[in-house]
């Protein structure tokens, strides 16, 4: 089942079963749980307001071929502000939860831009992100390593970075589908660890500083995440999202805790 697929049939609140293909170990792929939740905030929210801040929190395993349940709440709904809560529910217990921040543009003489796109290798002469270890949801991107922080190589380097896409192309890209690409990253700290390991995601924000800019469903877009800082485990890791032009379409935060 594609991603088209999956989130349609949030928005028309059919009973869902996310298929064994968007799996991650034991769980749903976090990128999914992610768009899954971010595509049920859109239903009834004023189109003319834009996703300004996405966070969301792993509580439990969302198991595949079970079905679950979609709780949203407006938690708010002001002359410019609309701010909405959802959260996954499966066999009666809370398996993620979520808020978005859908702000109306306002008219404003100031422009702060401070974005430069960093100077990467190209598509074509990055190394393809593959291998046998890498979780059963991956077939549904196609990511090049530009940056030399390859995850699992064992080597000190604390960022990852290139190109990323999906390999089929949806027919257009929205809020929910950037979310789910951005999470099929390794986190930035997996280049130090020699081999695959298990990973989990405690916490995730995306800001999204250029809510109007369309990108085409056959894109590649720039990724560049940087390690804030790694210990015990957790690591903490901000990254860069760029499209054609070098124009900055989020930046998102995680908090991840690698086993081994």
């Amino acid at each position: 089942m594609s991603l088209d697929e999956l989130l349609s049939s949030v928005r028309q609140e059919q009973e869902t079963l996310i298929p064994q293909t968007w799996a991650q170990g034991r769980t749903t792929f976090g990128g999914l749980t992610a768009a899954i939740l971010c595509e049920a905030t859109v239903k009834g929210t004023d189109p003319a307001r834009k996703l300004r801040n996405f966070e969301i929190g792993f509580v439990r395993p969302l198991e595949a071929l079970k079905p679950f349940d979609i709780q949203v709440e407006t938690l708010a709904d002001g002359k410019t502000v609309t701010i909405k809560s959802a959260r996954i529910i499966q066999e009666g217990k809370v398996r993620a939860t979520a808020r978005a921040d859908y702000v109306l543009p306002l008219q404003s003489d100031i422009l702060i831009e401070t974005f430069t796109p960093p100077l990467l290798k190209e598509k074509e002469n990055s190394t393809p992100l593959q291998g046998d270890h890498l979780p059963t949801f991956f077939q549904h991107f196609d990511n090049h390593v530009a940056t030399k922080g390859i995850p699992f190589s064992g080597h000190e380097v604390p960022e990852v970075g290139g190109w990323m896409g999906f390999k089929e192309s949806p027919q257009k890209i929205t809020n929910s589908h950037l979310i789910c690409m951005i999470d099929s990253w390794p986190p930035s700290a997996s280049p130090y660890y020699e081999g695959f390991k298990p990973l989990s995601t405690l916490s995730w924000s995306i800001h999204f500083p250029n809510a109007t800019h369309e990108i085409l469903p056959a894109d590649h877009l720039g990724y560049l995440s940087k390690v804030n800082f790694g210990e015990n485990g957790l690591s903490s890791s901000q990254a860069e999202i760029w499209g054609h032009g070098g124009q900055l379409l989020a930046r998102s935060f995680q908090t991840n805790i690698i086993y081994g």
